[in-house]
């Protein structure tokens, strides 16, 4: 009796076999591989990683998010201005809301001044 199918597995989507435990990899595995591949570069690499989904990374939303706690003057920051300049609009509506509802024990709710002031600087630096 073979023991092939307790060391090799065989998907439908690849035609070599791969060994048994390992698992598939993932989408953003394999572009990370072919990132960092030798012949990739640098500057190619970076535009793909910074241009590829149009959206903030979810943890510069969070910082954004944190630091905008202390209320719309936090808008003169750099730090908060340089991560809301990255964020898409669909982010920019979920920040919105998610400032509108802090609770009171966290930060003071934004007022809808506010948030037209957030929206502003948004539309300001996506020129």
């Amino acid at each position: 009796m073979s023991n092939l199918g307790a060391t090799t597995c065989f998907s439908s989507r690849r035609k070599a076999p791969r060994p048994a435990g390992q698992p598939h990899e993932s989408a953003e595995i394999v572009r990370a591989r072919r990132l960092l591949d030798e012949s990739f570069s640098l500057e190619r690499a970076w535009s793909e990683i910074n241009d590829a989904s149009g959206r903030a990374a979810s943890s510069t939303v969070d910082a954004l998010v944190f630091s905008l706690r202390a209320g719309g003057t936090a808008l003169a920051r750099p730090h908060a201005r340089r991560r809301l300049a990255e964020l898409a609009e669909a982010q920019l509506h979920e920040v919105s809301a998610r400032l509108q509802t802090f609770q009171p024990k966290i930060a003071r709710a934004w007022t809808p001044i506010e948030v037209e002031l957030l929206v502003a600087v948004w539309s300001d630096l996506h020129g």
